[in-house]
């Protein structure tokens, strides 16, 4: 990458010395850097490719109650608070949680450290349908998403988002994080790691 942005400006300085030495009509010299333009001799091209990072993690450890919805154990806590440091040279331009608490309190220790609100996407009855909507609020906001998810979400929205086919995350299983690289015109690639105590 490094030595296609050399190569490039050193194209464009080529071309702006070559200008300099001649009388050019301003006609020509519009034509001219429509052409430069178009054969990807430039900085532009890379400026507004949609490059970008997805994190995903499935919600920290959660208490037994109550039971429709419960909160964050102490373990689960520290485990969120660990999101702050594994994460401390990585942007994130949006947080994604669903309407479930422990989705949210996982969010909310690198919420409050990055000043950055959480968006809720309701998980529906019809899952694929919140997967849907997750994938379309990642791509409604530039830059990098942090997405706290359920073992049963974690994985479709991967797959929904370009990414390959993983297996389903263990009942038990609170400390992957997955970094999905999407970069315009390439494939996704996917890193699976982990974060916090195991």
């Amino acid at each position: 990458m490094a030595a296609d942005r050399s190569l490039q400006f050193f194209h464009f300085r080529a071309l702006a010395s070559t200008l300099r030495r001649f009388t050019i009509s301003p006609a020509l010299l519009l034509a001219s850097l429509a052409v430069f333009i178009g054969l990807g001799l430039t900085p532009i091209n890379h400026a507004i490719a949609d490059n970008r990072l997805i994190i995903l993690v499935r919600h920290a450890e959660k208490t037994d109650s109550p039971a429709a919805d419960p909160t964050l154990s102490p373990a689960g806590e520290i485990r969120a608070t660990a999101l702050i440091s594994a994460l401390n040279r990585t942007p994130i331009s949006q947080l994604i949680a669903t309407q479930y608490q422990r989705t949210q309190q996982t969010l909310t220790p690198i919420a409050q450290a990055r000043h950055l609100p959480v968006t809720v996407v309701p998980a529906t009855q019809a899952i694929a349908e919140h997967v849907q909507q997750i994938t379309e609020q990642v791509h409604a906001v530039k830059g990098n998403t942090l997405i706290a998810g359920h073992s049963n979400t974690v994985p479709l929205i991967i797959k929904a988002l370009g990414g390959p086919e993983i297996p389903a995350i263990s009942e038990d299983d609170y400390s992957q994080l997955f970094l999905l690289s999407l970069n315009e015109g390439q494939p996704a690639s996917l890193i699976s790691t982990r974060y916090g105590q195991e």
